[in-house]
């Protein structure tokens, strides 16, 4: 019997929004004693978890997406609920045009030879990053009750990258400053997301636009400049 990997696309917070994430979700366990599991990943998902029996064209799908997808941003805009599905507890996410266009763009191509699942097939899609989620009646409205309570947060992001991960570990990112694709030891790399960061605070100063040079997947890995190592502020965005 063939193995099947699992996978799902997703945006995973940098900087000081994944923190503060993180750090609610620990709260959250901690006060309301929730069972933990493994690393805690502030993210976003876009599709998935899925399988599919072709893995090289589903990374190429991706990439080429991606390649002519110009530079998302969304809204971090206060706590939402799922509380008849399976008891969730999310930040709400108010994505724009650009992002909406790129999630759906990623479903209606890689459905025709992947098992996505029902709510990744719609176009009305609820951008979300879970808090906790498979909450009984009783806990889910304790922790709604004391969450409600909280002061909302309200800030502005830039989707810097998207990851596609296989079998629970990052396979390849895409990076959205750079314009490239990177693999998963670049991925990880504190001196790539350097390099991200400063595209990102010239990209806010108004000196850089990561979307002039959208051109056909065979030929942006040339385009792509060299990058000083040295980590710039980036104003709230991350």
């Amino acid at each position: 019997m063939r193995y099947e990997s699992n996978y799902l696309i997703e945006y995973r917070f940098q900087g000081s929004a994944k923190r503060n994430i993180r750090s609610m979700i620990h709260h959250l366990k901690e006060k309301f004693h929730l069972p933990t599991s493994g690393k805690v990943v502030p993210h976003i998902t876009l599709a998935g978890g899925f399988t599919t029996n072709n893995e090289k064209k589903l990374l190429k799908d991706f990439v080429s997406i991606c390649s002519k997808s110009p530079l998302s941003k969304f809204t971090i805009d206060g706590f939402g609920y799922f509380a008849n599905e399976t008891g969730v507890i999310y930040i709400n996410i108010k994505a724009d045009e650009n992002l909406k266009k790129f999630r759906w763009n990623i479903s209606q191509t890689i459905r025709k030879y992947c098992k996505l699942r029902k709510f990744d097939l719609t176009k009305d899609f609820k951008f979300h990053a879970t808090l906790v989620l498979g909450l009984g009646d009783g806990e889910f409205s304790r922790i709604k009750k004391y969450i409600d309570e909280f002061k909302e947060p309200q800030y502005k992001q830039v989707l810097i990258r998207a990851t596609i991960l296989r079998n629970g570990k990052i396979w390849y990112e895409y990076d959205f400053l750079q314009r490239r694709l990177l693999n998963r030891i670049e991925a990880l790399s504190n001196r790539e997301l350097t390099k991200t960061f400063h595209l990102l605070d010239e990209y806010l100063k108004g000196s850089y636009n990561p979307d002039a040079g959208l051109v056909p997947i065979e030929s942006w890995i040339s385009k792509i400049p060299f990058i000083g190592k040295f980590l710039a502020r980036w104003k709230g965005y991350l």
